[in-house]
């Protein structure tokens, strides 16, 4: 059973992770059931799953997101793991934000450059990067901006998104140029906006779409968990396992992959 929890398209592949394996799997874009062109990517690593992957194409490696461990501080801190494009393990570095809970931390990752420089944008997963009942009140959506320094990547500045964006959670990032995606599971929605690297804002509101809903308006794509640019209009999206209790609907499109448009303005 394979819980996807992110996803990055690169070339004719999508490179896909989960949060119960930390592995990588390397998908061809035809999306072939049974395909040989499917594989692993790299050797399978000790621990819990990932919760996010970004790739640089100036370093020419991968990023991989593990949400939260415990410090030897006595906090929860994420954990980001590097690897080359062949797969080859390269580094392992903690992120200096600390959290309340193990499984309330950072949920997605991407790549950003800014005058020579590349930064990683970490996706808090509760509002204000907050857990339990306080994380899920609407209207605090955070983005960390990360710089590694000394061998830990620091944070150096807190991207606020707009209140349009108010998500009861938010599950992956993803950029494309100064376009930036945000994505909820709980709310089943994507947001669109423009990201200001010079002062690391959101230039504008941006926009809001709903993931497709049945006739009735319910949820059918219950537990989308990573995103990652195709064009300026189509993204490919994986989803989790749906969860105890949800309904049949849900169960159809967990763990799964999916390519979705924009609808025309």
């Amino acid at each position: 059973m394979l819980e996807a929890s992110g996803v990055v398209a690169k070339g004719r592949d999508f490179f896909v992770i989960f949060d119960n394996l930390r592995r990588i799997a390397r998908i061809d874009r035809d999306l072939e059931p049974g395909s040989k062109k499917h594989a692993w990517h790299g050797a399978p690593r000790k621990g819990e799953g990932y919760e996010d992957i970004a790739y640089s194409p100036a370093r020419r490696r991968f990023y991989l997101l593990i949400e939260a461990e415990k410090h030897p501080d006595g906090t929860y801190k994420a954990v980001i793991e590097e690897c080359s494009e062949a797969g080859r393990f390269l580094a392992r570095s903690w992120v200096d934000v600390p959290f309340e809970k193990r499984n309330t931390g950072f949920e997605g990752l991407s790549v950003v450059s800014w005058r020579g420089r590349e930064y990683l944008l970490a996706l808090c997963e509760g509002n204000r990067c907050r857990g339990g009942r306080k994380g899920r009140k609407p209207g605090g959506g955070r983005l960390h901006v990360l710089q590694k320094r000394g061998g830990l990547w620091r944070s150096t500045a807190v991207i606020k998104l707009p209140r349009r964006a108010a998500f009861e959670d938010y599950s992956a990032v993803a950029l494309r140029g100064d376009r930036i995606a945000v994505i909820s599971q709980q709310t089943s929605r994507l947001w669109l906006g423009v990201l200001r690297r010079r002062d690391w804002t959101i230039a504008r509101a941006g926009r809001v779409y709903d993931f497709p809903r049945t006739k009735k308006g319910k949820c059918r794509y219950c537990t989308v968990e990573g995103i990652s640019w195709l064009s300026p209009t189509t993204f490919v999206v994986v989803s989790d396992l749906a969860k105890p209790g949800d309904s049949d609907r849900c169960r159809k499109k967990g763990q799964s992959i999916h390519i979705f448009r924009l609808p025309r303005k």
